[in-house]
């Protein structure tokens, strides 16, 4: 077995079973790994906030007779007549071997999970589970809504998850009474997970076979393709029958869309009425009225026949402008009967970049300029949005004490990209190198883009935002950071503070839920909606006076604050579910009107117990602001410095040796001998050897293959070095009373000599006025506080 697979395998093993410990005994393993499916469904787009819920029927003979694990619901949308419906209806079904993910599923065990899914469906469609017990809140609403929806379902997907390899073949699903209904199936075994795991891409790309979607024309599309002039693209030009444009719709929906396209625009409406207009009543005039549609693809195939070239596979299709035209035609062939598109022809203009490294910046930029008449902002269409970029230049550099190992110092790791830990500990050649990654790292302190907008949307009181899934949440998360970094905001120490103490308070109220069948306040799976909701009623409560600041500080939530939480928890769960009878619970919480009514609502929550944790109004306005611009400057040179002394003493000797060979740009052998000469001394970085350490770092990140290569040459041992980033940001941490106290206690015991005491103040000084300090200084000033160990003092 490939040992990458083997390990996606163990990892996934670990992971569903970490999701069963937290939730304590009775928790099923089906159940945590169906959680566990939703999450990368979510994840690469396919899924808005999917639920896990789990029920079983069984027939006379006690065998299954239907099966539901989980269900989404997505695509929202509200009539003329102000009701609400949604396009899109998912079922998940889940069959999991607790003994290995090393199997087959054989074909008995696979057409069974399907008919289980189709059955518990099909009554559901007819309104036949009447029989269900009333305590099952969710899934009664849920089988309210699917009968009483039926046929305005656009798509429904039925999706069997596996814990195993399958390799069978799908039959077309359909069921007596409802034949127009498109019902989907999705098979996702654990081979197909490990492809999007290894995958540098938020999606899975779909695929289409032109020949097979045009049913009658086994050719394909005709086109044009422009000379191949260039090595980054090529570019064809097609006229797309309106047909096959609503049946891709019709199949993927919103999944069609390029990501941050389909983010921004939203749907507005379920038919623009100008194409509706066209389509009913001039189709044959489609073309000349309409602008047409941008694409990408990764990859296309295309044939000759008859002197003319046709397009007949798209691999990774994603309409970057458009959307809004594809819709259209679906939904008004839907809605118009008489609507003819087999008149209706769409031109299209499709590139394809050959460089897949250029991909992610390329698309972007040709949804950017095909977008202008929407009026999306570059923002809105950059994968480099510079507010997470800043972001992540926060998290590589801004160290943080380890609650439990006083000793210790971590950092939380941004994703603003999928796979950047993973590429990151790949990167690392040698196992005691990656284990110290992963203490400097930890995995529990990994965080994405969609952590950062539900930390920050509770923080800023809308839970409801949050509670419509990861997507939905970001897309209105990140309507702000456009503003914000249209104003040139960017992200500074005061707002990653915020962010990881929001953190932080997250991932406690969602311990203080508690575990199922040990110590849960309620249903746990109401628990991250329930989380949302007490976490933002209680910033409410304080009116967002938390001293989030020392929450950061020690990385930890007072027992203090994590009591008043659990009682906020208690009432707000109660308040939840009995406002919630008669309505999907899930639908519930993602309206306003239910945060409204909650802050309406009397708690007395204990202001005197907290005072010690809140701030002032003043104060609290005061943290918003970023100011600390000079003070980035400083971390950016010490993070630098760190990361040139990780290299290794080793390496840049070898790279002394190397350039003197042939020099590489600025890059010789004097100026190397040098840094080499302050690494092995030990002493202050000139503004030469940040320079000549900076050259050889983007050396090696653009040649990852030379670092070892280079390390070869060169006979020194590497040794131990101080991480000179991670000893500013400790001595950052300490609070004035505690440098007061350091300095007397060091002093008056004779701890420190003088040289030590003015070595100390003078670090002092440099820290309060923002002003650098020399390496050396840094170092010298935490081991002589490390000597007051004795006395109490840690850092």
């Amino acid at each position: 077995m490939d040992k990458a697979f083997k390990n996606y395998l163990e990892q996934v093993n670990s992971d569903v079973s970490s999701l069963v410990y937290s939730d304590g005994a009775g928790t099923s393993f089906e159940d945590k790994f169906t959680e566990y499916c939703i999450e990368i469904l979510d994840s690469i787009g396919k899924s808005e906030g999917g639920r896990v819920l789990s029920y079983i029927q069984p027939d006379s003979q006690g065998r299954v007779d239907w099966k539901l694990n989980g269900y989404c619901l997505k695509d929202e949308y509200k009539t003329d007549s102000n009701k609400v419906f949604f396009e899109t209806l998912d079922l998940y079904i889940t069959f999991f071997n607790p003994k290995t993910y090393e199997y087959n599923i054989g074909k008995e065990d696979f057409n069974k999970s399907i008919n289980q899914l189709k059955k518990f469906l099909n009554a559901a469609l007819k309104g036949h589970i009447d029989y269900i017990d009333p305590s099952h809140t969710e899934l009664n609403e849920l089988l309210k809504l699917i009968s009483k929806q039926k046929e305005d379902f656009d798509r429904i997907n039925l999706y069997l998850f596996i814990n195993g390899n399958s390799n069978h073949d799908l039959e077309k699903v359909t069921l007596k009474g409802f034949e127009n209904l498109d019902i989907f199936i999705h098979v996702w075994d654990i081979t197909r997970f490990f492809k999007i795991n290894e995958s540098s891409s938020n999606r899975e790309p779909i695929e289409i076979n032109l020949q097979d979607l045009l049913e009658g024309n086994s050719l394909g599309i005709q086109c044009l393709q422009m000379p191949n002039t260039n090595e980054l693209y090529d570019c064809y030009l097609a006229l797309m029958p309106g047909i096959a444009l609503a049946k891709l719709y019709k199949e993927h929906s919103n999944e069609l869309l390029e990501s941050n396209v389909r983010a921004f625009l939203g749907q507005t409406g379920k038919f623009n009425k100008g194409i509706k207009e066209t389509i009913v009543s001039k189709p044959e005039m489609f073309l000349p009225y309409n602008n047409g549609i941008t694409a990408t693809a990764e990859n296309v195939e295309t044939k000759i026949e008859n002197n003319q070239l046709y397009l007949t596979r798209l691999l990774d299709f994603q309409i970057v402008n458009g959307g809004q035209t594809t819709a259209s035609l679906y939904h008004t062939q839907k809605k118009f009967k008489d609507a003819d598109l087999s008149k209706v022809f769409v031109q299209m203009k499709l590139t394809v970049i050959k460089n897949i490294e250029q991909k992610n910046i390329e698309v972007p930029n040709i949804a950017r300029y095909a977008n202008s008449q929407n009026k999306v902002t570059e923002l809105d269409l950059s994968s480099n949005n510079p507010f997470f970029v800043q972001l992540e230049s926060l998290s590589r550099k801004k160290y943080v004490v380890d609650p439990n190992n006083k000793n210790l110092s971590t950092l939380w790791f941004f994703e603003r990209a999928s796979g950047q830990y993973k590429e990151s500990l790949n990167k690392i050649a040698s196992l005691p190198q990656q284990k110290k990654f992963k203490e400097q790292n930890p995995p529990n302190q990994k965080f994405l883009k969609s952590d950062v907008a539900k930390f920050i949307n509770i923080w800023e009181l809308e839970p409801h935002f949050v509670s419509r899934g990861a997507q939905k949440n970001f897309i209105e998360y990140n309507k702000k950071t456009s503003e914000l970094v249209k104003k040139n905001l960017l992200p500074g120490e005061n707002f990653y503070r915020k962010l990881i103490a929001n953190g932080i308070l997250f991932k406690c109220t969602d311990s203080l839920f508690g575990r199922k069948n040990i110590d849960a306040i309620g249903d746990t799976n109401l628990k991250s909606f329930v989380v949302a909701y007490s976490l933002s009623y209680f910033h409410y409560l304080t009116n967002n006076r938390l001293d989030l600041w020392k929450i950061y500080e020690m990385q930890k939530v007072e027992m203090s604050i994590q009591e008043e939480i659990k009682k906020i928890l208690i009432f707000v769960y109660h308040h939840l579910t009995t406002s919630a009878s008669n309505t999907l619970f899930s639908e519930f919480v993602k309206r306003k009107t239910t945060w409204e009514q909650l802050k309406e609502v009397t708690f007395n929550i204990d202001l005197n117990k907290l005072s010690p944790f809140l701030i002032s109004k003043e104060e609290a306005l005061e943290r918003e602001k970023e100011k600390e611009k000079v003070d980035n400057q400083i971390d950016e040179t010490l993070f630098i410095i760190s990361e040139i002394k990780k290299q290794g003493l080793k390496f840049w000797d070898g790279l002394r040796l190397y350039v003197d060979k042939e020099p590489i740009g600025k890059l010789d052998f004097h100026t190397v001998f040098d840094l080499v000469k302050k690494i092995k001394e030990n002493k202050n970085f000139s503004s030469i050897n940040i320079e000549t350490g900076k050259r050889g770092l983007q050396l090696i990140e653009s040649n990852s293959q030379l670092f070892e290569k280079i390390r070869s040459l060169s006979k020194l041992e590497d040794r131990e070095v101080q991480d000179i980033k991670i000893i500013y940001d400790r001595l950052k941490l300490i609070g004035k009373d505690d440098w007061k106290k350091i300095i007397d206690i060091g002093s008056q015991t004779h701890t420190f000599n003088n040289l030590e005491l003015a070595n100390i103040k003078s670090v002092l000084n440099s820290l309060t006025k923002k002003e650098n300090a020399k390496e050396q200084a840094l170092s010298e000033a935490y081991k002589s506080i490390s000597k007051l160990k004795k006395f109490g003092i840690t850092i």
